[in-house]
């Protein structure tokens, strides 16, 4: 009983410090579809915080001391608690289609990849001897004179 109680503390410190980082993430960010989501996400996590602390007090209360009917009434909650995050999880997730149809990453990577792969084309084969005379013009030294300063 005890080594349940400690791991349900244990949860809800994490849960608590999980919504504080996303709480100054989110406060960082500009306004736009990221914010948004954050929000949804912590939202999500707010409503498993709550049901990690519905359990933890129900651990060290104990339902042993309470009637049959009052214990079962004391699950009702739980159940709700679990209900709005899948709700909430399920608006994020539509957040994030909604993230991946405005910045389009995936064309555009594939766009990416397909310039890569003709670049790395264009680098196998060998130069050219137009190439090969762009190259050496450059790599020539210069015909000037440095102007040091004489001793």
């Amino acid at each position: 009983m005890v080594h349940l109680i400690i791991i349900s503390i244990t949860t809800v410190i994490f849960g608590i410090a999980s919504l504080s980082l996303i709480s100054k993430a989110r406060n960082r960010l500009s306004e736009g579809s990221i914010k948004s989501y954050m929000g949804n996400f912590a939202v999500c996590l707010a409503f498993i915080v709550v049901f990690s602390v519905w359990q933890t007090v129900r651990s060290i209360v104990g339902s042993d001391t309470f009637i049959e009917e009052q214990a079962h009434f004391l699950t009702f909650p739980e159940y709700i608690f679990i209900v709005f995050a899948y709700i909430a999880f399920i608006i994020a997730s539509f957040r994030v289609t909604k993230i991946s149809e405005e910045f389009g990453f995936k064309e555009a990577g594939e766009k990416i990849n397909e310039i890569m792969k003709e670049k790395s084309h264009v680098t196998a084969t060998p130069p050219t001897d137009k190439t090969k005379k762009l190259i050496s013009k450059k790599q020539k030294p210069s015909k000037r004179k440095s102007k040091a300063p004489s001793k």
